[in-house]
């Protein structure tokens, strides 16, 4: 009785969040495909701005702003940090959701108890407000794509900053949009020790192509179409050295269960009776998952 209320709960909560960004998501997004660059072509023609960005401050605790280059101008991000007592200590990079207010949030809450790590949590373009997320981030192809192509640019810096300093290895984790920025880092930099995805799989294509025939939404393309732009499975494979240590809501409705949970066949997948959104609010979950890996990495034969 009690998991079918939940159930119900969750699908309910999901689906009308669904709704919502359905209802503010661009026209203009489906109608950009033909003319958008490769995400490769983005990716190199984004970067940090050494000039307005001072590298050696982003290992002190407090809020950082970086200043990014993009195909589509400058952006101002910012990074909060919780560095450990042990300049040593394992580095944990946090990424938010999409439309997460404000960027920190889920990582505050998740952070409540403390780990023996840095801790770094990392504001993607556009969420400086309610309205830019969706209404900006989402309104071409090639604004989606720069949105996560700067985070891998701080995701990169950050990373490079704090192991010049000592830590002694780093672990992406991210929830949502989040979980994808952290798959996608670290196919594609293969640094990092393990990779902790939460209520995401590397196929966005999936979860629009769900969510437009959930509202009827016509779309002009056809399935595979949507693959070869908006899934990055390909590009989000880590090496056999890096671990990845899933997690996924057994009744979420953005990254439905079936589907993505077979992204992750081979991997030791977590699951947790939510949907998306309540799942977000799953924080004892979410804290005990990510205490979990270290624990794991700490005791294991990673070398």
């Amino acid at each position: 009785m009690l998991s079918s209320l939940n159930r119900t709960f969750a699908h309910y909560v999901d689906t009308v969040v669904l709704y919502v960004m359905h209802r503010h998501f661009p026209n203009s997004f489906e109608q950009s495909y033909n003319d958008a660059p490769d995400f490769s072509e983005v990716l190199a023609a984004t970067a940090v701005n050494s000039q307005k960005t001072d590298p050696y401050s982003l290992t002190a605790p407090g809020e950082h702003p970086i200043w990014i280059d993009t195909t589509l101008g400058e952006e101002l991000c910012h990074i909060k940090v919780r560095p450990a007592i042990d300049p040593h200590a394992p580095l944990l990079l946090y990424h938010h959701g999409l439309n997460e207010q404000p960027y920190d949030r889920s990582w505050k809450r998740i952070m409540r108890r403390p780990l023996a790590v840095h801790s770094v949590c990392i504001q993607a373009p556009f969420h400086e407000n309610w309205l830019r997320p969706i209404g900006i981030g989402m309104s071409t192809l090639q604004h989606t794509y720069q949105m996560l192509a700067a985070s891998l640019r701080i995701l990169e810096l950050v990373q490079s900053q704090f192991e010049t300093e000592g830590a002694a290895y780093t672990v992406m984790a991210g929830v949502s949009w989040g979980g994808i920025t952290s798959m996608v880092y670290a196919g594609m930099f293969q640094q990092v020790r393990a990779v902790v995805p939460m209520f995401s799989s590397p196929d966005i294509s999936q979860v629009m192509w769900d969510t437009a025939a959930s509202f009827h939404r016509p779309i002009p393309l056809s399935r595979e179409q949507m693959r070869e732009v908006l899934d990055f499975t390909p590009v989000a494979q880590p090496n056999g050295k890096t671990q990845v240590f899933p997690l996924l809501g057994e009744y979420d409705r953005f990254f439905r269960l079936p589907y993505h949970q077979e992204k992750f066949a081979q991997r030791p997948l977590a699951i947790v009776p939510a949907g998306h959104i309540t799942g977000l609010y799953m924080h004892n979950y979410l804290y005990n998952h990510l205490k979990y890996v270290f624990t794991e990495l700490e005791h294991g034969d990673h070398s």
